[in-house]
């Protein structure tokens, strides 16, 4: 009897399309969709979910609690109030009697409640606004259900409650854009005419529009004005405190003219009064207050720096292709005047202290030093002509500029206006607009895929790489086929560039080992637009925005916004080192890191999918591992998401030179899992003829 044989590879390596079979590395996938290369193998694509501010629908819990003594019925999704406590809850679904009736007053059972506050106490009356419908019997005890596949089925209703309350930004059109500042998430989208842009704020409430201020032009300067000023008309005795002062022309004190920005003004100020800081007169109104509108349309990028070292200055900067760039400090947004004909930016980064703006026709202007509101060629601003249009701004890359165009590379080198120098880098391919991405190096989309800017060991000099030679026939394809790249983003958590193009699917790049690792993805929508920033505690969030003006956030929760997550993943044919032998494999052992009661289904081809050597049969597996048994552990005292080691078991039996597995996945509300490794069991028959 031939002597059963092993062989184990690790899953890493990422996509291969264009390496021959019979070279291809066993652990590189040949197939794959919504599986992302991680630092530990293959791990299924994260979930994501839309975003208002409120309670997300993945972080619901909810508690059950008892009562007695019920007269009227309470049906889903009503406040429950604790009279006594002041506790409140939302009853998941309409309340369990269980012993009693209403109409005799002794009704008593359970109600399932979530998003709970405070802590209800035993015996005391429960109303539906101030009216009594029953009495606690007991405290809220939370995920208390009877067992796992109660508990299961309660968890799914009030995640899906919470979903059916989070909407679309207010407005008409696509999300434009967004940003994070100081942890709060902002969104752009335009009005429900379509007549101007607005700025929204994710708060618990939902998406809150934002006041942005107004300004107030001013000339005839005589001395200098200042943030913090309070600036009072000599006429009218209007009033505010300037959020923002911008010099436009001229000095201080010689007649120079300007703009101020309050976030709120008492009064009205007069065309042409004097404006005073402390009963002096400072320059003269130049017209009336005027409300900071945004146009309609265009897209969004921000960035936000401080340039002023005070911890309380550091703001948003932002463009959008149709209007000035400006600034916003989470109270009001103030516009930056360059002086340009069609003062209409498109793309924004900030170097050595000097606000980078990009305009149409391959211009690209900077600000004085410092002083983002000062454009005088005088103190330091200017401008540099790249040749065609500029698609991206990579500041600090080894201490130089990056300027992206459609067909060409150049880097600025140099400080400020006195010492700058342009260099082209390279006249033969450029970036494709919204997919520079600076991830240690920089990373963007040319017409060959993916390519990366490295630094050489000679200063000042650079070399290009390309970071997909392996997948290049995915990007013939999607050219071939008129789909463009809308978007990309940097996952600095997960060391990840990604890739989001117009026909809703993707491309995931790991970068963590020394040769980057994709693969696609398709999360069932087609993204607008993304940014990242952190909340209040440092953490990574990152959103995408779309056509139907939803925001979701990604990598949060278990599905795609309530959908499910369907994976797969086929691997290379392996041949164990041994390509003209044929082997009789018996059994596949797979290494992964998951929950208890992961579901997987496990498939396997023989000789390059000889039609002569039939798959096996699909078979679902369990993933075995530490999870708790109900004999065992005590429901309440069970964490039973903890995560677990374990291993997919599938008996094969087929004969070929060589194997390839396949992995499938289908989950809306189990976490996502990590493909490790995996063994084979097989014995040697003769040589392949």
């Amino acid at each position: 009897m031939a002597r059963i044989q092993t062989a184990f590879f690790p899953l890493q390596g990422g996509l291969n399309l264009v390496t021959p079979p019979i070279s291809t590395p066993p652990g590189h996938a040949i197939s794959g969709l919504n599986y992302e290369p991680d630092v530990r193998g293959y791990a299924r694509t994260q979930g994501h979910e839309r975003y208002d501010g409120r309670p997300k629908p993945s972080a619901q819990s909810y508690w059950v609690l008892r009562f007695d003594q019920g007269t009227d019925d309470i049906s889903e999704a009503t406040v429950v109030t604790g009279a006594t406590s002041g506790a409140t809850g939302l009853t998941a679904f309409g309340i369990t009697v269980e012993t009693g009736a209403f109409g005799d007053g002794d009704a008593a059972g359970y109600m399932v409640l979530t998003q709970v506050t405070g802590t209800f106490q035993d015996n005391e009356n429960l109303q539906v606004s101030a009216a009594t419908k029953c009495v606690a019997d007991g405290t809220a005890d939370e995920a208390a259900a009877p067992d796992d596949e109660t508990d299961a089925m309660w968890r799914q209703i009030v995640i899906e409650n919470a979903r059916g309350l989070i909407a679309e930004v207010p407005g008409s059109g696509p999300v434009r854009g967004g940003f994070v500042y100081n942890g709060d998430v902002y969104a752009f989208r335009d009005n429900p005419i379509a007549t101007a842009g607005a700025l929204y704020k994710a708060t618990s409430s939902g998406w809150a529009l934002q006041a942005l201020g107004s300004t107030l032009l001013f000339d005839a300067s005589v001395g200098e004005i200042f943030e913090g000023d309070t600036v009072v008309g000599a006429t009218s005795a209007a009033s505010g405190v300037v959020k923002r002062v911008a010099l436009l022309t001229g000095a201080w004190g010689t007649a120079g003219t300007g703009a101020l920005v309050f976030a709120s003004v008492t009064g009205t100020f007069q065309n042409n009064e004097n404006l005073q800081v402390s009963s002096v007169t400072k320059a003269v109104a130049n017209g009336t207050l005027t409300a900071n509108t945004l146009p309609a349309g265009g897209r969004y990028e921000c960035v936000g720096h401080n340039f002023y070292g005070a911890a309380d200055r550091r703001r948003v900067y932002g463009v959008n292709g149709v209007g000035k760039a400006f600034d916003y400090d989470g109270t009001c947004l103030a516009f930056i005047t360059t002086g340009m004909a069609a003062d209409t930016p498109k793309h924004i980064a900030v170097f050595k202290q000097q606000l980078m703006l990009a305009f149409p026709g391959g211009s690209l202007q900077y600000s004085t030093a410092g002083e983002p509101h000062e454009w005088d060629a005088i103190t330091g601003a200017g401008e540099i002509g790249l040749g065609e249009e500029i698609t991206a701004l990579m500041p600090d890359v080894q201490g130089a500029f990056v300027i992206f165009g459609k067909n060409n590379v150049a880097v600025l080198y140099g400080n400020d206006s006195t010492d700058f120098s342009l260099s082209v880098l390279n006249s033969a391919a450029g970036c494709v607009e919204w997919t520079a991405q600076m991830i240690g190096t920089p990373y963007y989309l040319d017409d060959g895929g993916i390519r990366t800017l490295n630094a050489t060991q000679a200063f000042g000099d650079f070399r290009m790489g390309s970071a997909t030679q392996l997948i290049s026939t995915i990007f013939r394809s999607k050219r071939a086929a008129g789909i463009t790249a809308v978007a990309s983003m940097q996952v600095r958590g997960r060391d990840q560039y990604r890739l989001f193009w117009s026909d809703g699917s993707g491309l995931c790049i790991y970068l963590g080992r020394k040769n980057p690792e994709a693969l696609p993805f398709d999360y069932g929508v087609v993204a607008t637009c993304c940014w990242a920033g952190e909340d209040d505690n440092g953490n990574e969030i990152l959103f995408m925005g779309d056509g139907d003006g939803l925001v979701y956030q990604l990598e949060s929760g278990t599905s795609f916004d309530g959908s499910e997550v369907n994976a797969t993943i086929r691997f290379a044919f392996n041949n164990i080192g041994s390509p003209q032998q044929n082997k009789r494999f018996l059994n596949a052992s797979m290494d992964v890191d998951a929950a208890p009661n992961t579901r997987l289904g496990m498939t396997a081809e023989f000789a390059y999918g000889d039609p002569n050597q039939p798959a096996s049969q699909e078979l679902l597996l369990t993933v075995s591992g530490s999870g708790g048994f109900w004999n065992e552990a005590f429901w309440d005292q069970f964490y039973w998401s903890s995560p677990v080691a374990g291993k997919a078991v599938k008996d094969i039996d087929g004969l070929g030179q060589n194997i390839s597995i396949a992995v499938v996945s289908s989950e809306t509300y189990r976490p996502p899992h990590t493909l490790t490794g995996m063994t084979l069991f097989f014995t040697y028959r003769g040589l392949a003829r």
